[in-house]
């Protein structure tokens, strides 16, 4: 890894301990998860390119939160200017990463906390990692699906009648900032943002349930989802028992497509349950 250039100020570093390593004598069954959030070039996780990072290596024993965590945050100069459409969302300007080091210079401080990791957390968790998967491979390969803790998808299955599941919504229903400074949209304000909806999530009922094992809370999250509204085809927008009752012939169709439980598992299982088809 190449120093970085003299006067570079973009990389804040926040270790909350007296120690360097709060890890190093983590209690047998304690787990570590690591939230994480990033502001990018774009909304496309394919070609997206990070411009700012946020992770928080945060310790539990059970669901409980031990108060031991490391926070690493970093402006990233993209390889791509960053458009205006995404500065509008997130406050970076290009002037703001121009002096900062491009993603490759933070492997090893990544690394130190995804090394100690046995669960990953973000909000859309899906996207984030898409991004970070590709531009941090040696780093994020090794986090398959049991390892992801989804707080979107959490909070659907915990509150479906709610109109927004969307982070800064469930912010101010739940009151989650209170002990939270920065930022909306900035991914150190949003990756604390994030610990605290789990930390809220978990006091509700349907978490509790759960006897404090985050494999049972994984398998909550996976497990599906009703979709109430078709969001494509010639039905986007109706409601998805309507057109089960209305149209069977397109809904036979469509659950002959090998495309819909790889794209839309959610609706799949929907329309199967709604219908009592097998798989």
């Amino acid at each position: 890894m190449r120093p970085l250039p003299r006067g570079c100020c973009s990389i804040r570093i926040v270790v909350m301990s007296k120690t360097i390593d709060l890890f190093s004598s983590i209690a047998s069954g304690n787990v570590r998860i690591l939230f994480l959030d990033t502001e990018t070039t774009g909304a496309d996780p394919s070609t997206a390119e990070v411009c700012e990072v946020a992770f928080l290596l945060a310790e539990y024993n059970g669901f409980s939160f031990t108060g031991e965590k490391q926070v690493f945050e970093t402006l990233v100069k993209p390889s791509v200017p960053i458009p205006p459409e995404a500065s509008a969302v997130n406050q970076i300007s290009n002037k703001m990463v121009s002096n900062s080091p491009p993603a490759e210079e933070f492997i090893e401080q990544i690394r130190k906390l995804t090394e100690k990791a046995d669960y990953i957390s973000a909000h859309n968790l899906p996207y984030d990692f898409t991004i970070l998967k590709r531009q941090y491979p040696s780093l994020f390969n090794r986090f398959d699906k049991s390892t992801h803790i989804d707080t979107l998808r959490l909070s659907r299955h915990i509150w479906q009648e709610i109109p927004s599941h969307a982070l800064q919504a469930l912010r101010y229903r739940f009151e989650l900032d209170q002990d939270i400074t920065g930022e909306a949209h900035r991914a150190l304000f949003d990756t604390k943002l994030v610990q605290s909806l789990l930390h809220y999530s978990l006091a509700q009922s349907l978490c509790k349930d759960l006897e404090s094992h985050w494999k049972s809370l994984v398998d909550l999250i996976v497990s599906p989802l009703e979709v109430k509204v078709f969001t494509f085809g010639k039905y986007r927008g109706n409601l998805v028992e309507d057109t089960v009752a209305r149209d069977p012939d397109y809904i036979r169709w469509l659950l002959k497509q090998k495309w819909l439980p790889d794209e839309h598992p959610d609706l799949f299982h929907t329309i199967l349950s709604k219908t009592g088809a097998r798989k």
